[in-house]
């Protein structure tokens, strides 16, 4: 297991370069530059996929630090445009906020698309950098087969069954939530409540609903409107617990939302298989092919 793990080698030249069993590949200088710098950056350890992953998830903070602040500026540009008599002061600090929150912004989201790539070209046979590499390839589209809902409200008054009805008479989602309150997928995974926690940043939690059988993802992020993805219907209890239990420790991947949709799709293309149909003659008819009886027994 040794010659798996990542680790870090300098160069005489000045190259910071990562060992990967046999491999060994110069790191881009724009991460170097932010790994190392003049001594000043991230200390680096002994495990170089414990590095890049923690570099990887400041960069997500960053980037939802920027937003807000690219929120900010846009409110106080609006807000001082607005007023009788605009204070021509304020307006030039909130445009050069604005401007610089932008520069940050799209710094630190090109950092991140390189050291994905840098990963992922890696190409980990195993461990934490392989999980995030194969979470990184998937796109976090809404997958195919996936029916969504804007918020639970919709998704209860489509079919009560689902719901059941708290003390002060609301009703609630009536499902199974004991797989995780933390799945991920990108661009849900960006906001500075979920990047301040980059081990538990995912903002998804899956359920099953034992009265319509069905598996769900609701995504409950603070200041977040609630979705809510229907992933699989007629699933026996059994099932459904068994699906989502080998689901449960791949929670923390990136995109893991995604991965659970299409592993539940894929049970239930599975279950829903019709029985091997055994050869018979007629089955030769059309296309005059000879029959071979030991086929047929």
């Amino acid at each position: 297991m040794e010659t798996r793990r990542a680790r870090w080698r300098h160069t005489v030249e000045g190259q910071l370069l990562v060992l990967l069993g046999h491999r060994s590949d110069p790191v881009p200088q724009a991460l170097t530059d932010r790994l190392i710098g003049d001594g000043t950056r991230q200390t680096l350890t002994a495990d170089a996929a414990d590095d890049l992953l923690l570099l990887e998830a400041a960069l997500r903070q960053e980037s939802a630090e920027a937003v807000q602040r690219l929120d900010s500026a846009q409110q106080r540009i609006t807000t001082t445009r607005s007023a009788p008599q605009p204070d021509g002061g304020l307006l030039e600090q909130a445009v050069a906020d604005h401007t610089q929150a932008v520069r940050d912004l799209e710094h630190a989201r090109a950092l991140i698309e390189d050291l994905r790539e840098f990963v992922i070209g890696l190409d980990p046979p195993a461990g934490a950098l392989r999980a995030a590499a194969e979470g990184w390839r998937r796109s976090p589209d809404v997958p195919a087969q996936v029916v969504t809902f804007d918020d639970e409200t919709t998704f209860l008054a489509l079919d009560p069954r689902r719901a059941t009805t708290t003390g002060l008479g609301v009703f609630a989602l009536d499902g199974v939530e004991e797989w995780g309150w933390a799945w991920r997928r990108d661009g849900d995974d960006d906001d500075l409540s979920a990047a301040l926690q980059p081990d538990r940043c995912g903002q998804w939690v899956l359920g099953y609903l034992p009265t319509t059988r069905e598996i769900y993802a609701v995504l409950r992020g603070a200041g977040l409107p609630t979705r809510i993805w229907l992933l699989g219907r007629d699933f026996a209890p059994e099932t459904a617990h068994a699906v989502l239990d080998d689901l449960a420790p791949r929670m923390g991947q990136p995109n893991s939302l995604i991965t659970a949709a299409g592993t539940i799709h894929s049970a239930s293309l599975w279950r829903s298989r019709e029985p091997t149909v055994p050869l018979s003659e007629s089955m030769f008819w059309d296309v005059h092919a000879p029959v071979d009886e030991g086929d047929l027994r």
